[in-house]
């Protein structure tokens, strides 16, 4: 594996925020890729349904909120910081690694259709954000 290799795969490890996985409910589960105000079936799930959540969300409830440690980031800044500083390095970049927080949340949409999904902190936020403009435009 060429470092090209590598640093396409750093690249879409870090585009992987993006992702929701739906757990149950009024769409089909699996992977889905959130793109500001849609989501969109994962080419690998083999359909390529499209929802919009611009002005179409509902409600959303918060269901259980985890801290999750990025393990691969961790393990690339434990390794760079042994290399560059030793030992106290490792340490370092242990704790520099990386934590993220993950979301269950119940989604209601307008139509009524309902879904169970977990997803990065910075995505329910953005929904969050999505259902609040809403709401301004309603008034």
């Amino acid at each position: 594996m060429g470092i090209m290799d590598k640093i396409g795969g750093k690249i879409s490890d870090t585009l992987n925020w993006r992702k929701i996985t739906v757990i149950g409910g009024d769409i089909p589960a699996g992977d889905w890729d959130f793109n500001g105000g849609m989501i969109s079936a994962d080419a690998t799930m083999g359909h390529s349904d499209v929802i919009s959540l611009m002005g179409e969300i509902k409600k959303l409830a918060v269901q259980t909120q985890d801290s999750v440690k990025d393990l691969e980031k961790t393990a690339w800044c434990t390794a760079a910081g042994a290399v560059l500083f030793g030992p106290l390095g490792a340490v370092a970049g242990y704790f520099a690694g990386g934590n993220r927080k993950e979301v269950l949340i119940l989604c209601e949409l307008k139509d009524g259709k309902k879904f169970l999904a977990t997803m990065d902190q910075r995505i329910y936020q953005q929904m969050l954000g999505l259902q609040m403009m809403d709401e301004d435009l309603d008034e």
